[in-house]
């Protein structure tokens, strides 16, 4: 059974979770509305907790009522679940966050009704954009400095100035990415192509701790049938070493750190004639 059949039922539950914090005992750190549940990570006591639920049980069910659509049953369940200590909390607002991305409806930090696009994002700012048909003639030209005739349903915003979502056309994009998972696993995984474009523009490559890693144990699987790095000989791990300097661009620092060997060892084989022969190294 879904709790929200459309965009009107989901700014209500919206509304209804911010009320919590009001009526409840209650503090709100992270939630997500999904279609047919909801997630909620908050502190009170329980039987807070209990009545909380009470109420969004009974307005989530009144309004779905009022549209037409069967009540929520009495017995609608809901798991309270206590959160012992700082590691089991970051864990859990990871996972309220990731639950849109996970079930397939957006990328991380894109889904509107809950908490995740508040965290690290600039995304909140464009709420307060405007469509172009509630500012007047003069106020549009005045905006864009221009005589154009504007479409009625584009989006300025008073910091961020026209939204790209307004005419940007997006049916290509969607034809090459099969969901927005697929984009963010290409967005954040795809070192092929950061370094195939980077060399195409002259721009260096620049790798974080944890893609440093992921990439030492990603090119380890290719190379070597499935083996990890921890089950590699020195032979192979010199063959490894410049792989990930000539095709990755990983700097020294970043594959003797990834590959647990120190930097002089790095530097030795990637000069070494059996394996890299480079002359010059940083």
């Amino acid at each position: 059974m879904l709790l929200f059949n459309n965009v009107a039922q989901y700014a209500y539950g919206m509304i209804v979770i911010g009320l919590l914090t009001l009526k409840y005992d209650v503090v709100v750190y992270s939630f997500s509305l999904m279609p047919n549940h909801i997630h909620i990570i908050m502190s009170g006591t329980g039987n807070a907790c209990v009545n909380a639920f009470d109420y969004i049980h009974r307005k989530l069910s009144r309004r779905l009522v009022k549209d037409g659509y069967p009540p929520l049953p009495e017995d609608y369940g809901f798991k309270l679940v206590p959160i012992e200590n700082e590691t089991q909390m970051r864990r859990n607002i990871i996972y309220v966050d990731r639950n849109a991305y996970e079930k397939l409806i957006c990328v991380p930090g894109g889904y509107v009704w809950g908490t995740c696009y508040t965290h690290f994002s600039q995304m909140k700012l464009l709420a307060e954009a405007r469509r172009a048909d509630s500012f007047s003639i003069r106020e549009k030209k005045s905006i864009t400095c221009s005589h154009e005739t504007i479409p009625d349903n584009w989006l300025f915003h008073p910091v961020v100035g026209l939204l790209p979502s307004s005419f940007i056309d997006t049916q290509l994009f969607n034809k090459l990415f099969k969901s927005p998972k697929d984009y963010l696993i290409r967005l954040v995984k795809d070192y092929e192509a950061f370094v195939t474009v980077a060399r195409s523009l002259d721009e260096i490559v620049e790798y974080s701790t944890e893609e440093s890693k992921d990439l030492v144990q990603k090119t380890s699987h290719e190379m070597f049938k499935g083996r990890s790095l921890s089950q590699l000989d020195q032979n192979e791990k010199g063959n490894l070493t410049v792989r990930l300097y000539k095709d990755y661009q990983l700097s020294v620092e970043q594959i003797a750190l990834s590959i647990n060997m120190p930097k002089h060892i790095v530097q030795q084989l990637l000069r070494a004639k059996d394996y890299g022969n480079i002359k010059e190294l940083p």
